[in-house]
């Protein structure tokens, strides 16, 4: 009896000592459990490198200040209280810290700095290549390239919904119809500056150039020929005016530089006349058949013909100077409506190839939609590749294959690119 007590006691103690056991390593399990089903830690603050573009929280502990941020630069710096620049690219949260502190120290600023230092931001990471939206983002942790590609709206794939593909087809159609309809308008357009060059009242559909004939043939283009050819009756007119003033200008021009040499020709025999005149009135003096007074005024007769001679012949030279100018504007102006002409038909020139570009270039989205649509499933089976190019700081540079649920670190390029169909 006494050694069934004694096993039962000792049972029950083997009991309490297990529960207790157990107890005791629970928190122990959990942190197992919890360690298995989160993997390993990620990248904590302390490991990180601080690179360029980074934004970093800096704050006294020992002040009521508010914190600052500071952002670390090209050169590697960042700007603190104090001490101003100091260079801490390539360095983790602590080691930067430590840093500063032996800044303040050395400088004989503070002798046993407080301070603490976090970061607010880290630089951008990029997503490139089939996303919708591709550019730079920004990174917080624990972003994984599944994330990083919805930031960026997405890979590019035709819509499985239907509607999306009916009001697809529906832009696609009119940004066809609206191509068609501006290379019409091009092509007439430059009928009607060939009309221009010919000095034409019609235009002629002939002069359309060669590439958008084929979209004009077929099309009702009565409306367009017509605002055309006011355009071009208002021009001719503007041009037609243009023309008279200038020619009636070098007409008066003309006629008043032939007034002015026949003025030249009469004041030339004035002054001739003058001159033998006062040759006779001296050879008198000197025979003291006149007065001194008679000589001086035949002297003065004759400087002030000379003089209204000078005169006419400056008249003459600005009228002639007139004259070139007016018949030089007259060359420019055809010279320059030529060439503005000449301009505006290559202008038209390159905006037809365009718009049949981007008509060709919808007419193959149109088709390439009917051939998915065609079989739907080949949707179902596209896969994509991801590459993640990372640049680290005083390490060389390296490109990693990922999956979508890789990790992705500050300053990370994700290219995205279609794997197969």
């Amino acid at each position: 009896m006494r050694t069934l007590r004694a096993t039962m006691r000792m049972s029950a103690s083997l009991s309490d000592w297990g529960a207790r056991l157990v107890i005791a390593l629970l928190p122990v399990a959990l942190l197992a459990i919890m360690f298995v089903v989160i993997g390993q830690p990620r990248a904590h603050a302390a490991e990180y490198r601080l690179a360029v573009g980074d934004v970093l929280t800096f704050d006294f502990l020992d002040d009521a200040e508010l914190p600052v941020n500071a952002t670390i630069s090209n050169d590697g710096e960042a700007p603190f209280p104090l001490i101003g620049a100091v260079k801490v690219v390539g360095l983790t949260v602590t080691e930067a810290v430590q840093k500063l502190k032996d800044e303040y120290r050395q400088r004989e600023i503070l002798v046993d700095p407080k301070v603490a230092l976090n970061i607010a931001s880290f630089r951008p990471i990029f997503v490139l290549g089939e996303v919708k939206g591709p550019g730079s983002f920004p990174f917080y942790s624990g972003l994984t390239v599944e994330q990083a590609i919805g930031l960026a709206g997405g890979t590019q794939v035709i819509s499985q919904n239907p509607s999306d593909r009916i009001i697809a087809r529906a832009r696609l159609r009119a940004e066809i119809e609206g191509a068609e309809a501006e290379i019409i308008h091009e092509g007439i357009y430059a009928a009607r500056l060939v009309a221009q060059l010919k000095a034409q009242p019609k235009v002629d559909l002939n002069d359309v150039p060669e590439i958008a004939r084929d979209y004009i043939k077929d099309a009702s283009v009565a409306g367009v020929i017509e605002l055309q050819e006011k355009i071009l009756a208002a021009d001719l007119a503007a041009r037609k005016s243009q023309l008279q003033i200038l020619s009636d200008g070098i007409v008066q021009a003309e006629g008043g530089v032939e007034i002015l040499n026949e003025l030249v020709a009469q004041q030339k025999e004035v002054v001739t006349n003058n001159e033998k005149d006062l040759e006779r009135i001296s050879s008198l003096r000197k025979r003291e058949l006149n007065t001194e007074s008679d000589l001086s005024r035949a002297k003065n007769n004759a400087l002030a013909e000379k003089a209204q001679l000078l005169q006419t012949f400056a008249t003459l030279a600005r009228s002639r100077q007139e004259l070139s100018e007016l018949k030089l504007q007259l060359s420019k102006l055809s010279a320059d409506r030529e060439k503005e002409v000449l301009t505006l038909l290559q202008e038209r020139e390159i905006a037809i190839k365009k718009l049949i570009a981007e008509r060709q270039s919808a007419e193959e989205q149109m088709l390439l939609m009917a051939a998915v649509d065609a079989d739907a499933s080949k949707q179902k089976k596209i896969s994509y590749s991801y590459e993640i190019r990372r640049n680290p700081v005083a390490g060389t540079p390296t490109s990693i294959k990922a999956s979508t649920l890789t990790e992705m670190l500050p300053g990370d390029v994700l290219v995205v690119a279609i794997a197969g169909i």
